[in-house]
């Protein structure tokens, strides 16, 4: 009987849920409008227009440096100009760099001169300017690699180890962090609407005379919350997958984000009948959640990774929950591996725990009372 009623009332609560304009909104606007945020942002920086002028039209060198300035994936847009027209766009902020190739380039190079290359680079900020400049010296080398000058004068041989075995790109690694805020926002939203629903509406009564247990009830509004942000999170990830966004991952990985999302949410879950029991009010619960799951978002390392964090940050960050959920996700859905995930999933089991070992006493006694 106690099983039913908690299937009647996980039922009930997502039902409302998904019927609710306005608890919908809460639940996925905040996270959506972020979202875009981070993809304007992600359109800002990752990458500049830039003009490339060749005074030597006839050069084979200059060719073949031309072509790997072109082909630069640290440029968005690399367009040949006349020197006219890139002097043109440079005034107008059109272009953030120009590159321009001298004439007798290639002859220069051919008899062992040193020609000299000028990089007009538009310094709006540290960052942009530091992008730019970084970027010649990679097209530089590539250039000396090419063969384009024979034998290479530089020796000195690099050998790149990479943490991991592929990159991510920018928007999917702050959208692995947009769907945790989701899932996370999901739990508390929802499991801390429901029971203030009962609260505002009078039914607590009702519930405190059926045959359920105080426990069951709880848990019929933690179960609720955890499936409404599995749904939402689900969602995500699959738009983000199909939208080319965050690679498809095997059947083992996908198994694992499910766990990691599944205690994800119910931490938040534990949060949001804290929250509820607590507040009783729809208007304080509903804010106090948005704001709670951005100052998570953003202590769990959302839009950079933790180690360019202050050292004070760090360790908070180390307390927060999210930066588990984050790092195992990013793992799984951008990195192909399941390395740490186990230790991840574990520190998260214990602060799902924790939030349930809290949330459920103090609805307990709300409902006692």
């Amino acid at each position: 009987m106690q099983f039913q009623t908690f299937r009647a009332i996980v039922k009930k609560d997502l039902a409302t849920w998904w019927r609710s304009p306005a608890i919908l909104a809460v639940t996925v606007f905040p996270a959506l409008i972020l979202m875009l945020v981070l993809i304007l942002q992600a359109a800002a920086v990752t990458g500049s227009p830039v003009a490339i002028v060749n005074q030597d039209s006839g050069g084979q060198a200059a060719a073949t440096l031309q072509h790997i300035a072109q082909n630069y994936d640290g440029f968005y847009r690399a367009q040949v100009m006349t020197k006219t027209e890139a002097e043109k766009d440079y005034q107008k902020l059109t272009v953030a760099g120009v590159l321009i190739i001298p004439k007798g380039f290639s002859a220069e190079i051919a008899h062992n001169q040193r020609p000299t290359l000028t990089w007009q680079v538009r310094n709006f900020n540290n960052d942009s300017a530091n992008d730019l400049r970084r970027a010649l010296p990679d097209i530089l080398t590539t250039f000396l690699k090419s063969g384009a000058i024979g034998k290479n004068p530089m020796h000195i041989q690099v050998q790149e180890h990479d943490l991991h075995a592929k990159d991510a790109s920018f928007v999917g690694f702050n959208m692995i962090a947009v769907v945790v805020m989701l899932v996370l926002q999901a739990g508390i939203v929802n499991s801390g609407l429901a029971a203030v629903r009962e609260w505002e509406t009078g039914s607590v009564k009702e519930l405190l005379m059926s045959p359920a247990w105080p426990l069951t009830m709880i848990l019929g509004k933690v179960g609720a919350g955890v499936a409404a942000s599995d749904i939402t999170g689900g969602i995500a990830l699959i738009a983000a997958i199909a939208a080319g966004i965050v690679p498809a991952p095997g059947v083992g990985l996908a198994l694992w984000a499910f766990v990691i999302m599944t205690l994800t949410a119910i931490v938040g879950s534990g949060i949001g009948v804290l929250l509820g029991a607590a507040l009783r009010a729809t208007e304080r619960v509903s804010g106090l959640s948005i704001s709670l799951s951005f100052y998570l978002f953003f202590l769990a390392g959302g839009i950079t990774d933790i180690a360019y964090l202050p050292r004070w940050l760090q360790a908070v960050s180390s307390y927060v929950p999210n930066t588990y959920a984050l790092g195992a996700l990013r793992q799984t859905l951008l990195y192909g591996s399941d390395a740490g995930v186990a230790l991840d999933a574990g520190v998260l089991a214990v602060a799902g725990a924790i939030a349930l070992v809290i949330g459920i006493p103090v609805m307990r006694r709300g409902l006692s009372h």
